[in-house]
């Protein structure tokens, strides 16, 4: 297989991307395939050294001195061209990795990356100054890149488990293997370095025989956490412990000065930057390693120090899970306190025997190992590639494109939704090919996609809280509780739903209806609003606009009462209130400041007449009982009634007369009729 590398940092470059990849190299070359590895200078034309080609590049002194190139190489194609490359593995995100993803789909070829470094950890050189909303945004920013890298290949290598778990957390869905990497061991065995050299690397630095040496080799950056070391060796009662600082970067100078301010003396040394030959003689120096970061996507040094039979102190992190085994090959600690307490308690002890427990937790992370299981990445990746489908028709339905595939021109066309989101990540377009795991994944969301665009359909026309969201799609839609939970939690975060401005809208127009708090919190609850916030929306609504709901509400009530005395009404409307649910003193107070224009004369009146209607079927005794009680009920007193019931039952007499007479000359003109007939 010929395998191209491309990488925005190499040899002479020191540090765990370089080492991974020299390793990485030798170890595919042992297998027999052949790797070509593209990367920078800080030249101005490209460069070829057997099967290394080197762009040109900036070097960024401030960044450590990386090189920096533009993804834009059109004359380095016709090179990339003649390495007739299978597969394109890429180890970083910047200039010439950027070009390795343009050279992968310009001459179709499958795509592999390997995601080296926590990029959340590294925020503090975006936001020097640890402004929490640039930190917010940095944080999202970094996991929307790694994203759209981790989606942009047909496979990513993750150095641990770690690493895979927040991909995942990112959203990426391409396959992702778990792949550590691995050491040429031999370098780290103690027992082939020579003694004299040893030796005067020892008396250069300045170390006795009697030194407890605590040693870190690492690039010194902020998210590195050395400070947290330090302080624990300076605490340390035992003067004998020396602190070896194996490295350089771009806060080099701030540790000097830390260390320097804390008064550390002789007890921390740093070298500097050292070449990667010498590095195990200074393995060979320690008594044991420690480091603080919790940054590290896999953690080389820390299997470098067990190779060399060291034990490693660490901060708890998954990183450490499957290297440090509590006393036997290694010890965890959260704070600089505990590592002084535990480093003091180690070199107080025996340890007969924990070298040897330490080379064997690395038996796993051998140059063979990793070869073998990245060329199976490979080989994996290019199967994938093999099964690809291409992009005929695009159409954006809302937050959706809407995809027609083909993968073969005697085979009905495929039709898929896809999010907006992932289409802008994955860099579709017309003609684009889609792998078949990607169309695969996609496919068993259709049902989901199609719910989410009927529910923003729904809200387009009406407005809805969470719960009766999720309830609609659960009874309308059949998702199950999960996949409608996770459409509610997206369209909130969307801001398509806010149960706030619903409670907050819902409750103005309510009260603005004449709708009192009771009922406005009755309403609020049964649309499945979390009770808290109907009580902060309530709590919030201006007291003053209760009276005037309370008011409205019994204005409307009073078109209904015509036959009512005003006393009568008064109290009718303050029972009223109360059954919505307006406080007493509110409806009372509601009840005392009604103007009632109609007199109890004429409501008598209405009264009278609607009685009389009621009962006029009756014989006189009964009837004028009816009325009385009827006209008791709506609030007149019993003179009143007496006083008017005589001109009632005239006025009924006459009304029965006419209709009587009305009726029998009725029948007289139907008689006449008869006859004449």
């Amino acid at each position: 297989m010929r395998i191209g590398i491309f990488t925005d940092t190499y040899l002479p470059d020191i540090n765990g991307v370089v080492s991974s990849i020299v390793t990485l190299k030798g170890a595919l070359e042992d297998l027999g395939h052949q790797v070509f590895v593209i990367t920078n200078h800080s030249g101005s034309t490209i460069c070829r050294e057997g099967d290394i080609l080197r762009l040109p590049g900036i070097e960024l002194k401030r960044l450590y001195g990386y090189k920096m190139s533009s993804p834009f190489q059109l004359t380095a194609d016709r090179y990339i061209r003649d390495m007739n490359l299978d597969v394109i593995h890429v180890q970083t995100e910047y200039g010439v990795a950027i070009y390795g993803r343009q050279v992968a789909r310009d001459f179709h070829i499958p795509l592999v990356y390997t995601y080296h470094t926590m990029w959340e950890n590294y925020t503090h050189y975006f936001n020097p100054m640890e402004l929490t909303g640039v930190e917010k945004l940095s944080r999202a920013a970094l996991r929307s890149i790694s994203r759209t890298y981790g989606n942009g290949g047909q496979a990513v290598i993750a150095p641990s488990q770690k690493t895979k778990e927040a991909l995942l957390r990112y959203g990426v869905i391409t396959p992702i293997y778990v792949v550590p990497t691995g050491l040429d061991l031999s370098r780290f065995d103690m027992t082939e370095l020579d003694p004299d050299r040893r030796q005067k690397l020892a008396e250069s630095l300045g170390l006795k025989p009697e030194d407890h040496i605590v040693l870190f080799v690492g690039r010194l950056a902020k998210e590195k956490m050395l400070e947290m070391v330090i302080d624990a060796v300076i605490q340390s009662d035992d003067e004998h412990i020396r602190l070896l600082v194996v490295g350089s970067g771009p806060d080099e100078a701030h540790y000097h000065e830390m260390a320097r301010e804390r008064g550390a003396g002789d007890r921390i040394i740093f070298t500097g930057r050292v070449e990667s030959e010498d590095v195990p003689y200074y393995y060979g120096l320690a008594d044991c390693f420690a480091s603080a970061s919790t940054s590290e996507t896999q953690g080389m040094t820390y299997i470098e120090a067990l190779a060399a039979g060291l034990p490693v102190f660490g901060r708890r992190d998954p990183v450490l899970e499957d290297l440090v085994t509590e006393g036997i090959t290694g010890y965890y600690f959260d704070d600089a306190r505990e590592l002084t307490d535990k480093l003091g308690t180690f070199f107080d002890e025996d340890h007969e025997g924990q070298a040897q427990a330490c080379i064997a937790k690395t038996r796993t992370y051998t140059r063979e190992i990793f070869g073998s299981k990245v060329s199976s990445v490979y080989e994996q990746a290019v199967a994938d590639y093999a099964a690809t489908y291409d992009v005929k028709k695009m159409r954006a339905v809302g937050d959706f494109m809407y995809l027609t595939l083909q993968r073969d021109a005697d085979q009905e066309p495929l039709k898929l939704l896809i999010p907006m989101d992932d289409f802008f990540d994955l860099k579709i377009g017309l003609q684009a090919r889609l792998d078949a795991w990607v169309v695969t994944n996609y496919l068993q969301f259709q049902n989901y996609y199609r719910a989410w665009m009927a529910a923003r359909k729904k809200l387009s026309s009406r407005d809805m809280t969470a719960w009766q969201l999720k309830d609609w799609l659960v009874r309308r839609r059949g998702l199950d509780t999960a996949k409608a939970s996770a459409v509610v939690e997206e369209f909130t975060a969307r801001n398509y739903l806010d149960d706030q401005d619903y409670a907050q809208n819902k409750a103005a127009y309510w009260q603005g209806m004449g709708s009192s708090r009771k009922t406005i919190r009755r309403k609020l609850l049964r649309d499945g609003l979390e009770a808290g916030l109907v009580e902060s929306v309530i709590s919030q609504m201006d007291p003053d606009l209760e009276y005037d709901s309370a008011r409205k509400a019994a204005l409307g009530m009073l078109k209904t009462m015509k036959a009512q005395s005003a006393r009568y009404k008064r109290q009718l409307v303050v029972r009223r209130l109360e059954n919505r649910g307006f406080s007493p003193e509110i409806a009372r107070q509601t009840g005392e400041d009604l103007e009632l224009e109609q007199d109890d004369g004429e409501a008598l009146q209405h009264a009278l007449d609607n009685a009389a209607r009621l009962y006029i079927s009756l014989e006189e005794d009964k009837r004028k009982e009816k009325i009385l009680q009827y006209c008791l009920r709506q609030g007149f007193t019993a003179d009143e009634v007496q006083e008017r019931l005589p001109d009632v039952f005239a006025r009924m007499e006459r009304q029965t007369l006419a209709a009587e007479t009305g009726a029998g000359h009725a029948d007289e003109d139907a008689s006449a009729d008869s006859q004449e007939d």
